[in-house]
C-alpha cells in the first residue's frame, strides 16, 4: 500500500521521465528529419549511441509500472553511453536522465520497506 509522499513522489517521477521522453522525441525528430545541414548516413557509432539512449528511455517508461527494473534499466544505459561517448558528461543538464533512474530504484526501496512493515 502506497502511502501519500510515495505517492507524490512516484507521481513527480512519472512527470519528469515522461518529460525527458518527450523532449527527447522532439529532439530526435528535429535533429533526424528536420535539420537541413545532416551531411549523410549516421555513422555506426551514431547508431550505437542512439540506440542505448533508446534502450534508457524505454527504461525510463517502465518505470512506471515497474521502479527497480526501468530505474536499472535507464542507469545502466546511461552509464554505457557515458562510457561510450564521455562528452554526454559535459552536459549537466543530462543529469536528470541517471538522478531520475535513482529515484525511481529510491522509490522501489522506500515503497517495499513501508510494505514489510
Amino acid at each position: 500500500m502506497s502511502t501519500k509522499p510515495n505517492k507524490k513522489l512516484r507521481w513527480i517521477l512519472r512527470g519528469l521521465s515522461g518529460l525527458i521522453i518527450v523532449f527527447s522525441l522532439f529532439m530526435f525528430i528535429g535533429e533526424t528529419f528536420l535539420d537541413e545541414k545532416t551531411a549523410g548516413p549516421l555513422t555506426n557509432n551514431a547508431i550505437l549511441q542512439l540506440s542505448i539512449a533508446g534502450i534508457g528511455l524505454t527504461g525510463l517508461g517502465l518505470a512506471w509500472k515497474w521502479e527497480l527494473t526501468g530505474g536499472i534499466i535507464a542507469l545502466v544505459a546511461y552509464f554505457v553511453l557515458a562510457i561510450i561517448n564521455y562528452r554526454v558528461l559535459g552536459f549537466p543538464l543530462v543529469y536528470i536522465w541517471p538522478i531520475t533512474a535513482i529515484l525511481f530504484i529510491a522509490l522501489w526501496a522506500i515503497s517495499t520497506s513501508t510494505t514489510a512493515k
